[in-house]
């Protein structure tokens, strides 16, 4: 039972590598700088990773099945000098492009050489509206859930009823994938099912427009989140932060004087290692969010949950007389009422309680 356990198990962890659409891809050609001719057997590897190709015939080479982020690519060839490649990012669904150029090594030095990529201001294998935001620039936004991430993008809006929209189409025209797996809310007509912490979030692509063929049941916009992966050293993280409304007016805003600085909290936090006691390059990924809030609005308590209605009528019996014979009438009235155990506070208002709503 426990071996079935473990495999299991790590066919879970491994189920993510199989998804389409939620990895990159890095391809490029590997030349010599004087000549010009390809180089055989040149190996290239992703610095920190498991992940890396040879060169063939033609001096081509592509690594499949790379999670997004920013790496270093290391290119490495006997009798030329090594070529590290810093702050290369890769993109779910997207290819990469790095071509290199070894120059011959006389002296054996233990010394590489280091070029920072730049991202390149057009995508030439860009088919559709699509935008991009890494976790690098989640952390530097002041934003606490994916809703905030979505409305720094052109084209993103927000209802008065705080659905999103993109290009003006309705919220539910939205088609929501978590690591390439749909999450559609069937109650909802395509709504978002779940929710994901930012600080799960390794990349968030908006596509707003001219939706690829691998997309479906959407109209007006497709938002693919990817989450992070398990990392080889251990990794944590945890924030918190609370507060409440606060304002002098006690005559306009009830209860305003009722200060509670952990009314509106929210707690977050993840961890990350390798899973050293199965064996092989097996990490896994923890991310957790709790979120309270009492909101603004105070009512009087009326009615409790506990409260009981009573409705049995009640039984009214007469007795006429009628030519000398006695007949009974029986009558029925719906006299029922609540027994309430309310006690008349003004409390924070809870959505399992009937209140008369006063404002804060």
């Amino acid at each position: 039972m426990k071996r079935c356990l473990v495999i299991l198990f790590l066919v879970f962890l491994q189920a993510t590598y199989l998804l389409a659409g939620n990895t990159g891809k890095i391809l490029g050609q590997i030349v010599d700088s004087n000549s010009g001719e390809p180089l055989i057997g040149v190996n290239i590897v992703l610095v920190d990773q498991y992940l890396g190709a040879s060169s063939d015939e033609s001096g081509e080479y592509f690594i499949l099945n790379i999670p997004p982020g920013q790496y270093s690519v290391e290119c490495s060839y006997i009798g030329y000098s090594t070529v590290l490649i810093k702050n290369v990012q890769i993109q779910s669904d997207q290819s990469t492009v790095l071509d290199f150029k070894l120059s011959e090594q006389i002296v054996e030095l233990d010394q590489k050489i280091v070029v920072i990529a730049d991202r390149p201001l057009v995508q030439k294998d860009l088919t559709s509206s699509k935008k991009v935001t890494t976790t690098e620039e989640i952390k530097t936004l002041p934003v606490e859930t994916y809703a905030g991430i979505m409305l720094t993008q052109a084209g993103v809006s927000q209802g008065a009823d705080g659905a999103l929209h993109i290009r003006g189409g309705r919220s539910t025209e939205i088609s929501y994938l978590v690591d390439g797996v749909s999450v559609a809310n069937p109650f909802s007509t395509n709504g978002l099912a779940t929710s994901v912490s930012t600080n799960a979030i390794q990349e968030m692509t908006v596509v707003s427009g001219a939706f690829n063929a691998e997309y479906g049941n959407a109209m007006s916009g497709v938002v693919n989140f990817t989450t992070k992966d398990g990392s080889r050293d251990f990794k944590s993280y945890f924030s918190f932060y609370a507060g409440d409304y606060v304002s002098g007016n006690k005559k306009i805003y009830t209860n305003i004087d009722d200060y509670n600085p952990v009314s509106n909290s929210v707690m977050e936090g993840s961890l990350s290692g390798p899973l050293s006691f199965i064996g092989g390059n097996n990490t896994f990924f923890l991310s957790a969010r709790f979120n309270n809030s009492e909101g603004y609005l105070y009512g009087i308590r009326e009615h409790l949950p506990s409260d009981s209605a009573n409705f049995e009528p009640k039984r009214h019996v007469r007795e006429e007389k009628d030519e000398d014979k006695i007949v009974t009438i029986t009558t029925f009235t719906d006299d029922w009422y609540i027994e309430n155990n309310g006690d008349g506070k003004i409390v924070p208002m809870n959505p399992s309680e009937s209140v008369n709503l006063l404002g804060k």
